[in-house]
Formats: structure tokens, sequence, C-alpha cells
């Protein structure tokens, strides 16, 4: 984060790093088209079509079942994006970056990432009115349920999103001793229920999530060889009680989807339902308000995706001074703190029950 020390050692934003002149041209157009023809691309295929080598634009046109001219124009953006590359003989072929991110051809596949946003992109067009309702129209479970494949769309999403920090996750949590129960509350598509397991082969888990964030999980985890040891239950954690006692309890990259109030109820529904000495583990982004409006990469982020939030759920980043208050509220102890790096990756916050 981007900030100093006074002489009463106290934090206070610093602008050093000041933003170039403004233009409606390179603030807002290009932006949007850049991101637009990137998104049409992960939606057509361009840049899977372009994982086994280059093609010339009325190969790739016919793959992709796309007018030669439409492909011609859209390809031209992705050559100035950097995300394709133009050969000599005008074949065209993926970018470095683009082949090992986005061609679905490794272990860092993100295309998921241009997928979901096809559908974060439409809902973006209601931030005016966002903005002046103070949160949207109608919250992103709610459409989940109305349009078919926004939620397997979703998890599909977060998994390849988890798959970046699963490691980071694994080292910075330590299990109790003797651990034979998890729950993942709102673990969608398991991959950090699946890690935990892996770790420790005595271990238990169950994932708790919304009927619509699981449409493929059973399937994830019987490819995976853990439908004995992992299962999944529907359930809504503001709503409903949970069932049975844990001696984990995993709450990750949730409680930005819920206001205040109900973090309070769901922090002290899983303490209850966390054994004698048992973890619970917080995983979230957090943000300092004394530097939401300093210059710097990071909180350029935070910021961005806080005003997602207001568009899509019509909750907020919280601050780590919620997040641990929360957990000493519910009655847990020995709070620890671990900020991963880089920033942008978050923060876990682990508290234990005591015996």
């Amino acid at each position: 984060m981007n900030s100093h020390t006074d002489q009463k050692g106290e934090r206070t934003p610093s602008n050093d790093a000041e933003p170039p002149p403004p233009s409606l041209s390179a603030d807002v157009y290009w932006p949007m088209m850049k991101s637009a023809s990137l998104i049409a691309a992960g939606e057509l295929g361009v840049f899977a079509a372009l994982n086994k080598g280059p093609m010339l634009v009325e190969e790739l046109a016919a793959r992709l079942h796309a007018s030669i001219d439409g492909t011609d124009r859209l390809c031209a953006v992705l050559v100035q994006t950097g995300y394709l590359v133009r050969d000599g003989d005008n074949h065209l072929r993926n970018s470095a970056h683009a082949q090992e991110w986005l061609a679905q051809a490794g272990d860092s596949d993100l295309s998921s990432g241009l997928r979901w946003f096809a559908h974060a992109w439409r809902l973006m067009a209601d931030l005016s009115s966002a903005v002046v309702r103070g949160g949207p129209s109608k919250v992103l479970w709610d459409l989940m349920q109305e349009k078919p494949g926004m939620g397997a769309s979703f998890a599909v999403y977060m998994k390849d999103h988890a798959a970046g920090v699963v490691d980071d996750v694994q080292r910075a949590v330590e299990l109790p001793a003797g651990a034979e129960t998890l729950l993942d509350v709102g673990g969608s598509h398991g991959l950090h229920a699946a890690a935990f397991c892996r770790r420790v082969p005595a271990l238990r888990a169950v994932i708790y999530d919304l009927a619509v964030s699981m449409e493929n999980t059973g399937a994830q985890l019987a490819e995976w060889g853990l439908s004995d040891r992992i299962r999944c239950v529907e359930g809504n954690i503001v709503h409903d009680e949970i069932e049975g006692t844990f001696d984990v309890i995993t709450y990750f990259l949730v409680a930005h989807n819920h206001s205040d109030s109900d973090n309070d109820r769901i922090v002290k529904k899983m303490a209850r339902a966390l054994n004698p000495g048992g973890l619970l583990v917080v995983y979230e982004y957090v943000q300092d308000p004394a530097d939401r409006f300093s210059v710097s990469p990071t909180e350029a982020s935070a910021s961005a995706f806080d005003l997602t939030l207001l568009v899509e759920t019509g909750t907020r980043i919280h601050t780590a001074e919620d997040i641990i208050n929360r957990l000493r509220d519910a009655g847990l102890k020995d709070i620890l703190r671990t900020d991963f790096q880089p920033a942008h990756k978050g923060t876990i916050f682990s508290a234990k029950k005591p015996r």
C-alpha cells in the first residue's frame, strides 16, 4: 500500500504517483474496446483455436464459425493489445502470455476469467443506476438462479482463480493436531477442501454452498478421486444452520459477499459449529480506509473490486479490523493474520476456539 509514517508514528496516505492527464480516448474508449475485444475473444475461443499453431485470418474465422471481416477486425485489436502476434506471412499466433494464460494449454489457464467477465461486463451496464440506488437491482445469486450457466461459469472462474493461491493458503494455515473434519463454507469449486484432504489423509470434508454454485462440483470431486472423502451440502449460510461440528472451518472469499450484520451472525454460527480447540480460517481481500484514495496499483485493484461489489451484491470490502473484531466477538482466541505477497492475493486470518 502506498503510505508513509509521520512523526507521531501514524500512517498517512501518500500520493507520490500522480496519474497522467485525463484523456477520454486513453481512459475510456481504448480500455473499453480492449476489454470488449478480450472478452469476445474468450467467448469465441480465439486463443484456444490458436493453441496448436498459427493460422491465417480466413482459417481462424472458419474455426470460429465467424465472418472473415469480423474476425479480421477483432484480431487487429488483439494484436494491438499484445495478446496476438501477426507474423510476416500474415499468420496469427498467440503471444507468449496469451498462450500461457488463455489458450487452455497449461497449468495457468485463466480463460474462464474471460468467460466470467462476459457476464460481469453486462452487469456493469447498470453501474450508474447502482450508484444512485446504493446497490444492485437484483443480487448476483438471484441472477444466477435465473440465467442458466451463470453459476457454473462463476464456479469455474473461482476455481481457476483459487489455483493461483491454493499453495499460499496451504503454507499459511496450520491445522490443529489430529484434525479429522473440515467444513468449507462457500467452497463451491472444492479446490481448497481437496488440497487440505490431500495434505491430511485422515481428513474428511464438507463443502457447504448454494446449489447453483455447486453444479459441477460433484463431478470434479469424482475426477480427483475424492468423492469418498468430500461431500457437498446445499444450504444458505445466512439463513440456515450448520449441521454437525468440525475441527476446521474455512470461510474463503465469502465475507465480501455479505453485509456486516450478516457476517456477524455467520461468524458466530461457524464458531458454534467448531469443536473445542478447533480452527476457523477466514481468507479475504481487505482495505484500510486510510488507503482508499492512495494512488497505487494495489489500491486501484481494491477500489475497482469494491465498486464491482456495489453492482453485484451491494456489499463491500471489509477492513482487517472488522474481521479481527468479529472473530473476537465470536469468542475465538489466538488470532493470527498472514498477508500474502503480492498484496493483491489477500490476507488469511485464523482463530481458535478455546478448549
